[in-house]
Protein backbone atom coordinates (compact mmCIF):
# COMPACT_ATOMS: atom_id res chain seq x y z
CA UNK A 1 0.00 0.00 0.00
CA UNK A 2 2.94 2.59 0.83
CA UNK A 3 4.58 1.55 -2.21
CA UNK A 4 1.10 2.42 -4.02
CA UNK A 5 0.69 5.24 -1.84
CA UNK A 6 4.63 7.09 -2.69
CA UNK A 7 4.06 5.85 -6.90
CA UNK A 8 1.04 8.01 -7.23
CA UNK A 9 2.90 10.84 -4.92
CA UNK A 10 6.15 10.50 -7.08
CA UNK A 11 3.86 10.61 -10.88
CA UNK A 12 1.77 13.70 -9.46
CA UNK A 13 5.26 15.21 -8.53
CA UNK A 14 6.85 14.18 -11.93
CA UNK A 15 3.56 15.41 -13.84
CA UNK A 16 3.36 19.00 -12.24
CA UNK A 17 7.42 19.29 -12.99
CA UNK A 18 6.75 18.61 -16.47
CA UNK A 19 3.75 20.91 -16.87
CA UNK A 20 5.62 23.52 -14.72
CA UNK A 21 8.04 23.60 -17.34
CA UNK A 22 5.34 24.57 -20.61
CA UNK A 23 5.46 27.91 -20.03
CA UNK A 24 9.05 29.80 -19.85
CA UNK A 25 10.06 33.13 -18.42
CA UNK A 26 12.18 35.76 -19.85
CA UNK A 27 13.00 39.42 -17.73
CA UNK A 28 11.99 37.24 -14.43
CA UNK A 29 10.48 39.49 -11.69
CA UNK A 30 10.21 42.85 -14.58
CA UNK A 31 6.39 43.78 -14.56
CA UNK A 32 5.18 43.58 -17.87
CA UNK A 33 2.39 44.87 -19.18
CA UNK A 34 2.48 45.20 -23.26
CA UNK A 35 3.60 42.98 -25.97
CA UNK A 36 3.86 42.66 -29.71
CA UNK A 37 5.61 41.21 -32.87
CA UNK A 38 7.00 43.65 -35.91
CA UNK A 39 6.57 41.86 -39.48
CA UNK A 40 9.96 40.46 -39.68
CA UNK A 41 9.12 38.99 -36.40
CA UNK A 42 10.76 40.64 -33.23
CA UNK A 43 8.93 40.71 -30.29
CA UNK A 44 8.67 43.78 -28.61
CA UNK A 45 7.69 44.14 -24.74
CA UNK A 46 7.22 47.06 -22.46
CA UNK A 47 7.32 47.37 -18.66
CA UNK A 48 4.05 48.28 -16.36
CA UNK A 49 6.40 48.95 -12.78
CA UNK A 50 9.56 50.49 -11.08
CA UNK A 51 11.41 49.39 -13.81
CA UNK A 52 10.23 51.55 -16.99
CA UNK A 53 11.78 50.40 -19.99
CA UNK A 54 10.95 48.34 -23.71
CA UNK A 55 12.32 45.43 -24.78
CA UNK A 56 13.18 43.18 -27.96
CA UNK A 57 13.63 39.91 -29.18
CA UNK A 58 15.61 38.71 -32.50
CA UNK A 59 15.44 35.32 -31.79
CA UNK A 60 12.08 33.82 -31.17
CA UNK A 61 11.73 35.40 -27.82
CA UNK A 62 14.92 33.42 -25.93
CA UNK A 63 16.70 36.37 -25.19
CA UNK A 64 15.49 39.97 -24.67
CA UNK A 65 17.56 43.18 -24.75
CA UNK A 66 16.49 46.48 -24.09
CA UNK A 67 16.50 49.42 -26.47
CA UNK A 68 14.78 51.90 -24.45
CA UNK A 69 15.55 52.17 -20.76
CA UNK A 70 14.86 54.76 -17.78
CA UNK A 71 11.34 55.69 -19.61
CA UNK A 72 9.45 58.22 -17.48
CA UNK A 73 6.38 55.65 -17.07
CA UNK A 74 4.94 52.60 -17.77
CA UNK A 75 4.73 51.38 -21.54
CA UNK A 76 1.40 49.98 -22.24
CA UNK A 77 1.15 49.39 -26.04
CA UNK A 78 3.60 48.92 -28.50
CA UNK A 79 2.92 48.66 -32.35
CA UNK A 80 5.54 48.33 -35.19
CA UNK A 81 4.34 49.87 -39.14
CA UNK A 82 5.26 48.52 -42.24
CA UNK A 83 8.40 50.72 -42.46
CA UNK A 84 9.86 49.25 -39.20
CA UNK A 85 9.39 52.48 -37.50
CA UNK A 86 8.60 51.46 -33.50
CA UNK A 87 5.34 53.38 -31.22
CA UNK A 88 4.64 53.18 -27.62
CA UNK A 89 2.41 54.41 -25.53
CA UNK A 90 3.66 55.93 -22.45
CA UNK A 91 0.57 57.08 -20.54
CA UNK A 92 1.05 60.84 -19.30
CA UNK A 93 4.68 60.82 -21.52
CA UNK A 94 2.98 60.62 -24.46
CA UNK A 95 3.77 58.88 -27.66
CA UNK A 96 7.87 57.41 -28.05
CA UNK A 97 8.76 56.17 -31.31
CA UNK A 98 11.64 55.24 -33.30
CA UNK A 99 12.78 54.71 -36.63
CA UNK A 100 16.20 53.14 -36.44
CA UNK A 101 15.21 49.66 -34.65
CA UNK A 102 14.88 51.24 -30.87
CA UNK A 103 18.60 52.98 -31.36
CA UNK A 104 17.49 56.52 -31.29
CA UNK A 105 13.74 57.64 -29.67
CA UNK A 106 11.62 60.84 -29.86
CA UNK A 107 8.65 61.80 -27.98
CA UNK A 108 5.74 62.85 -29.30
CA UNK A 109 4.28 64.71 -25.79
CA UNK A 110 0.54 64.64 -24.38
CA UNK A 111 -0.38 68.23 -25.73
CA UNK A 112 -0.63 67.09 -28.86
CA UNK A 113 -3.53 64.34 -27.83
CA UNK A 114 -5.29 67.83 -25.97
CA UNK A 115 -2.80 67.00 -23.06
CA UNK A 116 -4.28 63.14 -22.18
CA UNK A 117 -2.11 60.08 -21.46
CA UNK A 118 -1.83 57.58 -23.54
CA UNK A 119 -3.30 54.00 -23.40
CA UNK A 120 -2.81 52.44 -26.84
CA UNK A 121 -1.38 52.55 -30.22
CA UNK A 122 -1.85 50.97 -33.51
CA UNK A 123 -0.30 51.11 -36.84
CA UNK A 124 -3.13 50.60 -40.28
CA UNK A 125 -2.16 50.98 -43.78
CA UNK A 126 1.08 52.87 -44.75
CA UNK A 127 1.55 55.87 -42.80
CA UNK A 128 -1.63 55.69 -40.80
CA UNK A 129 -1.01 55.95 -36.91
CA UNK A 130 -4.23 55.04 -34.50
CA UNK A 131 -3.98 56.12 -30.69
CA UNK A 132 -6.28 55.87 -28.14
CA UNK A 133 -6.39 58.14 -25.08
CA UNK A 134 -7.29 58.34 -21.22
CA UNK A 135 -10.37 59.76 -21.19
CA UNK A 136 -9.76 61.68 -24.18
CA UNK A 137 -10.65 59.77 -27.01
CA UNK A 138 -9.33 59.00 -30.30
CA UNK A 139 -6.26 60.37 -32.62
CA UNK A 140 -5.50 59.42 -35.82
CA UNK A 141 -1.91 60.13 -38.05
CA UNK A 142 -1.74 59.96 -41.88
CA UNK A 143 2.07 60.75 -42.18
CA UNK A 144 3.70 58.01 -39.55
CA UNK A 145 3.26 60.06 -36.74
CA UNK A 146 4.38 63.10 -37.71
CA UNK A 147 1.38 64.82 -36.72
CA UNK A 148 -1.97 63.85 -35.58
CA UNK A 149 -4.60 66.47 -37.00
CA UNK A 150 -7.67 63.97 -36.74
CA UNK A 151 -10.03 63.41 -33.53
CA UNK A 152 -12.89 60.90 -34.22
CA UNK A 153 -13.93 60.64 -30.43
CA UNK A 154 -13.20 62.72 -28.13
CA UNK A 155 -14.16 61.27 -25.11
CA UNK A 156 -13.91 57.89 -23.36
CA UNK A 157 -11.02 56.09 -22.33
CA UNK A 158 -9.69 53.44 -25.59
CA UNK A 159 -7.77 50.49 -24.71
CA UNK A 160 -7.25 48.92 -27.71
CA UNK A 161 -7.41 48.90 -31.47
CA UNK A 162 -7.32 46.49 -34.15
CA UNK A 163 -7.00 46.71 -37.51
CA UNK A 164 -9.41 44.29 -39.75
CA UNK A 165 -7.14 41.55 -41.72
CA UNK A 166 -9.27 41.75 -44.88
CA UNK A 167 -9.83 45.95 -45.46
CA UNK A 168 -7.62 48.62 -43.89
CA UNK A 169 -9.84 50.77 -44.24
CA UNK A 170 -12.62 49.40 -41.23
CA UNK A 171 -11.13 50.10 -37.74
CA UNK A 172 -12.50 48.29 -34.22
CA UNK A 173 -11.52 50.58 -31.52
CA UNK A 174 -12.28 49.54 -27.60
CA UNK A 175 -13.61 51.41 -24.52
CA UNK A 176 -13.34 50.36 -21.28
CA UNK A 177 -14.27 52.83 -17.98
CA UNK A 178 -16.12 52.94 -14.78
CA UNK A 179 -17.44 56.39 -15.64
CA UNK A 180 -17.62 56.68 -19.52
CA UNK A 181 -18.51 55.66 -22.51
CA UNK A 182 -17.84 51.64 -23.15
CA UNK A 183 -17.84 49.39 -26.06
CA UNK A 184 -17.16 48.89 -29.32
CA UNK A 185 -16.76 51.26 -32.30
CA UNK A 186 -16.29 50.62 -35.84
CA UNK A 187 -14.39 52.83 -38.26
CA UNK A 188 -14.87 52.14 -42.00
CA UNK A 189 -13.09 55.44 -43.35
CA UNK A 190 -9.68 54.37 -41.96
CA UNK A 191 -10.16 55.72 -38.66
CA UNK A 192 -11.92 59.27 -39.51
CA UNK A 193 -15.32 58.46 -38.12
CA UNK A 194 -16.20 55.85 -36.05
CA UNK A 195 -20.04 54.31 -34.96
CA UNK A 196 -20.91 52.36 -31.57
CA UNK A 197 -21.66 48.69 -32.41
CA UNK A 198 -24.11 46.21 -30.32
CA UNK A 199 -21.14 45.18 -27.97
CA UNK A 200 -21.52 47.60 -24.71
CA UNK A 201 -19.30 45.59 -22.74
CA UNK A 202 -15.55 46.73 -21.70
CA UNK A 203 -13.39 45.86 -25.04
CA UNK A 204 -10.19 44.59 -24.14
CA UNK A 205 -8.97 42.40 -27.49
CA UNK A 206 -10.90 41.81 -30.44
CA UNK A 207 -9.41 38.78 -32.52
CA UNK A 208 -10.69 37.90 -36.23
CA UNK A 209 -11.07 34.55 -37.87
CA UNK A 210 -12.46 35.48 -41.38
CA UNK A 211 -13.72 38.37 -43.32
CA UNK A 212 -17.22 38.67 -40.52
CA UNK A 213 -16.23 36.57 -37.69
CA UNK A 214 -14.96 38.25 -34.88
CA UNK A 215 -14.46 37.37 -30.94
CA UNK A 216 -14.30 39.90 -28.45
CA UNK A 217 -12.72 39.82 -24.56
CA UNK A 218 -14.26 41.82 -22.11
CA UNK A 219 -13.66 43.11 -18.15
CA UNK A 220 -17.34 43.57 -17.61
CA UNK A 221 -18.90 41.90 -14.99
CA UNK A 222 -20.52 38.69 -16.21
CA UNK A 223 -17.19 38.11 -17.96
CA UNK A 224 -19.29 37.33 -21.11
CA UNK A 225 -17.95 36.16 -24.63
CA UNK A 226 -18.95 37.50 -27.45
CA UNK A 227 -18.82 36.88 -31.01
CA UNK A 228 -19.74 38.76 -34.20
CA UNK A 229 -20.83 37.28 -37.78
CA UNK A 230 -21.17 40.72 -39.64
CA UNK A 231 -18.38 41.96 -39.36
CA UNK A 232 -18.48 44.14 -35.70
CA UNK A 233 -21.83 45.52 -35.91
CA UNK A 234 -24.01 43.46 -33.90
CA UNK A 235 -23.15 40.82 -31.29
CA UNK A 236 -23.83 37.71 -29.13
CA UNK A 237 -22.59 36.20 -26.19
CA UNK A 238 -21.27 32.74 -27.16
CA UNK A 239 -19.48 31.72 -23.93
CA UNK A 240 -18.38 33.05 -20.27
CA UNK A 241 -14.79 33.79 -19.06
CA UNK A 242 -12.94 32.44 -16.63
CA UNK A 243 -12.95 36.11 -15.56
CA UNK A 244 -11.83 39.53 -16.47
CA UNK A 245 -9.42 39.33 -19.77
CA UNK A 246 -6.97 41.87 -20.70
CA UNK A 247 -5.28 40.26 -23.74
CA UNK A 248 -6.59 38.19 -26.66
CA UNK A 249 -5.34 36.34 -29.62
CA UNK A 250 -5.41 33.19 -31.86
CA UNK A 251 -3.02 30.50 -32.47
CA UNK A 252 -1.86 28.87 -35.98
CA UNK A 253 -5.40 26.11 -35.65
CA UNK A 254 -7.19 29.02 -34.76
CA UNK A 255 -7.50 28.36 -31.09
CA UNK A 256 -8.49 31.17 -28.89
CA UNK A 257 -6.30 32.71 -26.23
CA UNK A 258 -7.32 34.84 -23.28
CA UNK A 259 -5.03 36.15 -20.72
CA UNK A 260 -5.96 38.22 -17.41
CA UNK A 261 -7.33 37.53 -14.00
CA UNK A 262 -6.18 33.91 -13.54
CA UNK A 263 -3.67 33.47 -15.73
CA UNK A 264 -3.84 31.98 -19.98
CA UNK A 265 -7.27 30.32 -21.27
CA UNK A 266 -7.75 28.63 -24.05
CA UNK A 267 -10.78 27.82 -25.99
CA UNK A 268 -10.89 24.88 -29.14
CA UNK A 269 -14.63 25.57 -29.71
CA UNK A 270 -14.51 29.38 -30.53
CA UNK A 271 -15.05 30.46 -27.25
CA UNK A 272 -17.87 28.24 -25.81
CA UNK A 273 -15.71 26.95 -23.23
CA UNK A 274 -12.07 28.17 -21.99
CA UNK A 275 -9.66 25.61 -20.12
CA UNK A 276 -6.84 27.36 -18.16
CA UNK A 277 -3.44 26.78 -20.92
CA UNK A 278 -1.07 26.00 -17.65
CA UNK A 279 -0.68 29.27 -16.63
CA UNK A 280 -2.04 30.42 -13.21
CA UNK A 281 -0.76 33.87 -12.69
CA UNK A 282 -2.62 36.73 -13.56
CA UNK A 283 -1.34 38.63 -16.92
CA UNK A 284 -2.05 41.31 -19.21
CA UNK A 285 -1.83 41.44 -23.17
CA UNK A 286 -0.51 38.22 -25.01
CA UNK A 287 -0.16 37.54 -28.62
CA UNK A 288 0.52 34.87 -31.00
CA UNK A 289 3.45 34.26 -33.47
CA UNK A 290 4.28 30.81 -35.09
CA UNK A 291 3.76 27.74 -32.71
CA UNK A 292 4.78 30.43 -29.97
CA UNK A 293 1.93 32.29 -27.15
CA UNK A 294 3.85 34.80 -25.53
CA UNK A 295 1.99 36.66 -22.31
CA UNK A 296 2.94 40.09 -20.57
CA UNK A 297 2.84 39.06 -16.78
CA UNK A 298 3.08 41.86 -14.18
CA UNK A 299 4.50 41.54 -11.00
CA UNK A 300 7.51 41.25 -9.13
CA UNK A 301 7.61 37.49 -8.39
CA UNK A 302 6.04 36.17 -11.24
CA UNK A 303 6.64 39.25 -14.04
CA UNK A 304 8.35 38.74 -17.20
CA UNK A 305 7.58 37.52 -20.42
CA UNK A 306 6.25 34.00 -20.68
CA UNK A 307 6.22 32.18 -23.62
CA UNK A 308 4.19 28.54 -24.45
CA UNK A 309 5.58 26.66 -27.55
CA UNK A 310 3.19 23.97 -29.26
CA UNK A 311 4.97 21.35 -30.77
CA UNK A 312 1.89 19.88 -32.30
CA UNK A 313 1.36 23.23 -34.39
CA UNK A 314 3.69 24.47 -37.44
CA UNK A 315 2.97 27.29 -40.03
CA UNK A 316 4.85 25.39 -42.38
CA UNK A 317 2.50 21.84 -43.22
CA UNK A 318 4.02 18.80 -45.51
CA UNK A 319 1.46 18.11 -47.55
CA UNK A 320 2.93 15.24 -49.45
CA UNK A 321 5.33 11.98 -48.40
CA UNK A 322 6.77 11.65 -51.78
CA UNK A 323 10.30 12.76 -52.02
CA UNK A 324 10.40 15.21 -55.16
CA UNK A 325 13.90 14.82 -57.43
CA UNK A 326 14.82 18.60 -57.42
CA UNK A 327 14.22 21.56 -55.25
CA UNK A 328 11.12 23.76 -56.89
CA UNK A 329 9.57 26.98 -55.55
CA UNK A 330 5.79 27.25 -57.02
CA UNK A 331 3.99 30.26 -57.80
CA UNK A 332 1.55 31.18 -55.02
CA UNK A 333 -2.41 30.77 -55.55
CA UNK A 334 -4.25 32.72 -55.37
CA UNK A 335 -2.40 35.51 -57.08
CA UNK A 336 -3.49 38.19 -56.91
CA UNK A 337 -4.45 37.99 -53.24
CA UNK A 338 -6.18 39.23 -50.54
CA UNK A 339 -5.51 38.67 -47.75
CA UNK A 340 -4.00 35.27 -47.66
CA UNK A 341 -2.08 32.88 -50.59
CA UNK A 342 -0.68 30.19 -49.95
CA UNK A 343 3.17 28.97 -51.08
CA UNK A 344 4.07 25.77 -51.95
CA UNK A 345 7.75 24.31 -52.47
CA UNK A 346 9.71 20.91 -52.69
CA UNK A 347 12.21 20.29 -50.79
CA UNK A 348 14.79 17.21 -53.10
CA UNK A 349 16.78 14.35 -51.25
CA UNK A 350 20.68 14.96 -50.60
CA UNK A 351 22.69 11.92 -49.73
CA UNK A 352 25.06 13.95 -47.31
CA UNK A 353 22.42 15.11 -45.32
CA UNK A 354 19.18 14.32 -44.03
CA UNK A 355 17.63 17.88 -43.21
CA UNK A 356 17.93 21.06 -45.43
CA UNK A 357 18.17 24.84 -44.32
CA UNK A 358 15.24 26.18 -45.77
CA UNK A 359 14.30 30.11 -45.45
CA UNK A 360 11.36 31.95 -47.35
CA UNK A 361 11.32 35.86 -47.02
CA UNK A 362 9.01 38.08 -48.19
CA UNK A 363 10.51 41.11 -49.64
CA UNK A 364 8.77 44.57 -51.17
CA UNK A 365 9.80 46.47 -54.39
CA UNK A 366 12.59 48.12 -53.14
CA UNK A 367 14.09 44.95 -51.46
CA UNK A 368 13.63 45.69 -48.14
CA UNK A 369 13.09 42.34 -45.94
CA UNK A 370 9.18 42.43 -44.70
CA UNK A 371 8.74 39.21 -42.92
CA UNK A 372 10.30 35.49 -42.04
CA UNK A 373 7.97 32.97 -43.52
CA UNK A 374 10.76 30.03 -42.99
CA UNK A 375 14.13 29.96 -41.35
CA UNK A 376 14.76 26.09 -39.96
CA UNK A 377 15.48 22.75 -40.79
CA UNK A 378 13.17 20.57 -43.00
CA UNK A 379 12.88 17.34 -44.33
CA UNK A 380 12.85 16.27 -47.84
CA UNK A 381 9.07 16.32 -49.19
CA UNK A 382 6.63 19.31 -50.61
CA UNK A 383 5.76 21.65 -48.33
CA UNK A 384 2.94 24.72 -48.04
CA UNK A 385 3.01 27.75 -45.96
CA UNK A 386 0.35 30.57 -45.58
CA UNK A 387 1.19 34.18 -46.00
CA UNK A 388 -1.14 36.73 -44.39
CA UNK A 389 -0.82 40.37 -45.79
CA UNK A 390 -3.21 41.67 -44.00
CA UNK A 391 -1.00 44.28 -42.34
CA UNK A 392 0.95 45.27 -45.73
CA UNK A 393 -0.82 47.80 -48.53
CA UNK A 394 -1.45 46.74 -51.94
CA UNK A 395 1.25 46.13 -54.12
CA UNK A 396 3.65 43.95 -56.01
CA UNK A 397 6.10 41.76 -53.63
CA UNK A 398 8.21 38.98 -53.90
CA UNK A 399 8.65 35.72 -52.37
CA UNK A 400 12.56 34.15 -52.25
CA UNK A 401 12.99 30.80 -51.31
CA UNK A 402 16.62 29.46 -50.28
CA UNK A 403 17.45 25.59 -49.78
CA UNK A 404 21.20 25.15 -49.30
CA UNK A 405 22.92 26.49 -52.75
CA UNK A 406 19.51 26.84 -54.45
CA UNK A 407 18.05 30.44 -54.73
CA UNK A 408 14.61 31.22 -56.70
CA UNK A 409 12.46 34.42 -56.40
CA UNK A 410 8.40 34.63 -57.56
CA UNK A 411 6.31 38.14 -57.62
CA UNK A 412 2.82 38.09 -55.84
CA UNK A 413 0.34 40.78 -56.20
CA UNK A 414 -1.75 41.82 -53.29
CA UNK A 415 -5.35 43.83 -54.25
CA UNK A 416 -6.64 45.02 -51.47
Amino acid sequence: MKKIIFTAVMFFFILNNADSQTWIQRLPGISMWSVCRDLPGNIYAGTSGTVRAIYKSTDGGNNFNPILQNGVTNFLSIAVDSQNNIYSANVSNGLVKSTDGGNNWITIPVSVFNGKSLEVVACGKNGYIYVGTISGGLFRSTDYGNTFPDTAITSGTFVTIVIDKYNSNIIYAGASSTTGITGLFRSTDAGLTYTATSNTNTCWGVVQKGPLELYMATTSTGYPFTKSTDGGLNWTTVGTQPGAMRGMTLDLAGNIYICGNGGVFKSTNNGATFTNANYTNSGNQIIGYQNKIFAAISGTTYGGVWYFVDSSLSNIQKISTGIPEQFMLYQNYPNPFNAETKIKFDLKEDGRRKTEDVKLVIYDVTGQEIETLVNEQLQPGTYEITFDGSNFASGIYFYQFRAGYFIQTKKLILLK
